[in-house]
């Protein structure tokens, strides 16, 4: 009788144990990137920033002009169209 008591509880002890080495392990948390991530960050270009100079109204327009960051750079004129317009204070420097 003892030892049929012995053998079930043993048999219970060593189920579970034989039932979790079965099932798949966790990874937990992990970081996978998405795909073609890396060759995005390749493709970002910076590009110069360019600060107000001055701002002149001309009648019926509005001529902003800007300074790049780069000192070989000539200054950019940007005519805004419209008189209600006002100029920005930085923007990204146009390239032409």
């Amino acid at each position: 009788m003892r030892k049929i008591l012995n053998l079930i509880l043993f048999l219970a002890l060593c189920t579970p144990i034989s039932t979790a080495e079965s099932l798949p392990k966790s990874k937990g948390r992990t970081y996978a990137p998405e795909e073609g991530t890396f060759d995005r960050r390749k493709r970002i270009v910076i590009q110069p920033k360019c600060r107000l100079i001055k701002e002149k109204k001309v009648p019926g327009d509005v001529v902003c002009t800007y300074q790049s960051q780069n000192r070989n750079q000539k200054d950019k004129e940007i005519y805004l169209g419209s008189p209600g317009n006002t100029c920005q204070k930085e923007i990204t420097c146009p390239k032409k």
